[in-house]
């Protein structure tokens, strides 16, 4: 983990990049990493923000939204991390399923670096229409992830907490190869304010084994973790 100072360069109304944030590469948060974030002009704020990858910059990494309002370019922000676990894709993925029911896709949507690198296939699912998403990704509808779910070998999902019971009851697509196999991974919304250090439980996520904590533990997880996948 490392402390230092980045500064907001630019900061956008719309879209799933949020800002840009100079800082040392160091402090550049994997896709589902995060890193906790506090307005230096703006000291006395209890909370820090947690801010997490978009996509990659020269001189740092665009962040997702939501982000702080009072933020604004040429912001000077004290910053701490990378904390907590992100995605982990695996090197051989060529047909990979990105998911969103979260009002920040950009976390997820980090991703799409490492799949161009790896030159895999993509196809996206999300309720909110998005602009600025490369061509070659296939957008489709919710009702359709049952049926990309099966075409898939990673799958990298991102969920508010509060809506886990109700979007995983479909036997349909947790059947699907990348779940059976372990190559599903979530991204559970859900506060991670102290950063793994208070352990108050405030992100506490009931797991197949027992109690994890977001801030620490995730806030990716394995969706086997979560989830009783069918075998």
């Amino acid at each position: 983990m490392h402390i230092a100072q980045g500064r907001v360069d630019e900061t956008y109304i719309n879209g799933w990049r949020a800002a840009r944030i100079d800082c040392p590469s160091a402090l550049i948060p994997a896709p589902g990493q995060y890193l906790l974030a506090q307005a230096l002009n703006q000291a006395n704020a209890p909370i820090p923000a947690p801010v997490y990858l978009a996509a990659s910059s020269p001189k740092g990494f665009y962040a997702a939204n939501p982000y702080p309002v009072a933020w604004h370019p040429g912001t000077t922000l004290a910053l701490k991390g990378p904390l907590g676990h992100g995605f982990s894709m695996p090197p051989a993925a060529r047909k990979v399923l990105l998911a969103s029911w979260s009002q920040s896709p950009g976390r997820v949507l980090a991703l799409l670096e490492a799949c161009r690198r790896q030159k895999a296939e993509i196809v996206w699912i999300s309720a909110t229409p998005l602009e600025q998403i490369p061509l070659s990704v296939e957008i489709l509808p919710p009702a359709a992830l049952p049926q990309a779910a099966q075409w898939a070998d990673y799958a990298a999902l991102d969920i508010p907490h509060s809506q886990l019971g109700q979007t995983f009851t479909n036997p349909l697509w947790l059947d699907a190869q990348p779940f059976l196999a372990g190559y599903a991974q979530i991204f559970l919304e859900t506060p991670v304010s102290c950063g793994g250090i208070a352990e108050c439980g405030v992100c506490a996520v009931r797991a197949q084994q027992g109690l994890r904590l977001a801030c620490k533990d995730g806030p990716v997880f394995n969706l086997s973790e979560i989830v009783n996948v069918p075998r």
